[in-house]
């Protein structure tokens, strides 16, 4: 059925897709649009290595043209909000390359 959440996740974060709410045992994190967005990309290419170009591509709009650094950001904010969770986040720089989400 169309309606249902869909749930992704990671260890012990869930992402309810039609609700767009995210939790961490089930403690609710507020996540910015672009965050959110970010986290349900990770979430479905966990164990990927994704690149900032690829991320650009498919979190923001195609067609806009922003800095690279627009997705550093924006990792580096997701990673704050789940510092108080995890000891290692479970977003990973490839030095050159993107990111890694997962372990």
């Amino acid at each position: 059925m169309e309606d249902e959440n869909e749930i992704l996740s990671y260890k012990d974060v869930k992402l309810y897709t039609r609700s767009r709410k995210v939790t961490f045992q089930n403690s609710v994190i507020r996540l910015r649009n672009k965050e959110y967005s970010l986290l349900e990309y990770f979430l479905r290419n966990c164990g990927k290595v994704v690149t900032r170009t690829r991320l650009l591509e498919e979190v923001w709009d195609r067609n806009i043209t922003c800095p690279t650094n627009t997705v550093d950001v924006h990792v580096s904010s997701l990673r704050r909000k789940f510092k108080k969770y995890f000891i290692f986040g479970p977003i990973k720089t490839v030095h050159c390359v993107g990111y890694f989400f997962g372990d």
